[in-house]
């Protein structure tokens, strides 16, 4: 008889318990549902304005729906590789808004920000009959430059090998994908050496220059070099020392 109020009472504590536990489940999973906990990132750390954020600027957590505001960016993937606007910073436990977030190619100095060490940016004229091919941002070109001479024989080449591209705009300056352009190519502008800078300009000016797309077309290990020894490139700093000797004052 002891041993039956014994199992008796020990089943009765396990359902309490039981029953104790599922009216908590309960209650938690009813203020869950109530709370419309939502997954979202918020920044880690203060992030400078023009900053490019990465994995390490994010920290994941739940919070209420009803906190979220309609222009919050919930999504990681819409968040990672974008920068910060470049007149603010985000400051620590911030969530991210549509407005803090700037693509890459959206930057006020985009192209200038692509250059490296000791290169700069040449902007040119061009039109279709100037390009060989189709070109776009990040692709490397060949830049051929051609000249007639007094005696009127042509002298051409390649002065500039693997220059990369880093913005192509139309006549307005707008990118070309951008969804306001007129998709027409006006505008290239390209990573240059510093130092080639005068051979270049003088090629832009005195000749004609095209460009091609380069052998090593994507190769992002390639800059662009000057292409030494050739006829064409002679003959442009035959032409540069000229202009100095007619302008020593200007050099």
């Amino acid at each position: 008889m002891k041993k039956e109020i014994i199992i008796k009472s020990i089943m009765a504590s396990v359902l309490f318990v039981l029953l104790i536990w599922l009216l908590a489940a309960a209650v938690d999973l009813r203020s869950v549902q109530k709370l419309n906990l939502r997954t979202t990132c918020i920044a880690s750390r203060d992030i400078p304005p023009r900053t490019c954020i990465t994995e390490e600027d994010l920290l994941e957590i739940k919070i209420p729906g009803d906190y979220l505001l309609d222009y919050t960016v919930t999504d990681k993937k819409e968040i990672l590789g974008k920068y910060t606007d470049i007149q603010g910073k985000i400051p620590a436990g911030s969530a991210f808004y549509k407005d803090m977030l700037v693509k890459a190619e959206d930057l006020p100095d985009y192209p200038s920000a692509q250059l490296r060490d000791g290169q700069s940016a040449y902007t040119m004229e061009t039109d279709l009959a100037k390009l060989g091919g189709v070109v776009v941002p990040g692709q490397r070109v060949d830049i051929y430059a051609s000249f007639t001479a007094r005696e009127g024989t042509t002298i051409s080449g390649c002065i500039i090998e693997n220059a990369r591209i880093i913005a192509v705009k139309d006549h307005k300056g707008i990118d070309l994908d951008d969804p306001s352009s007129s998709g027409t190519p006006y505008l290239v502008i390209l990573a240059v050496d510093q130092k080639d800078l005068p051979i270049l300009t003088a090629a832009d000016t005195a000749g004609t220059i095209r460009l091609f797309s380069s052998s090593r077309t994507y190769d992002s290990g390639s800059e662009a070099a000057l292409v030494e020894n050739t006829d064409v490139l002679s003959y442009i700093r035959e032409l540069t020392q000229r202009e100095e000797s007619v302008h020593p004052d200007e050099m």
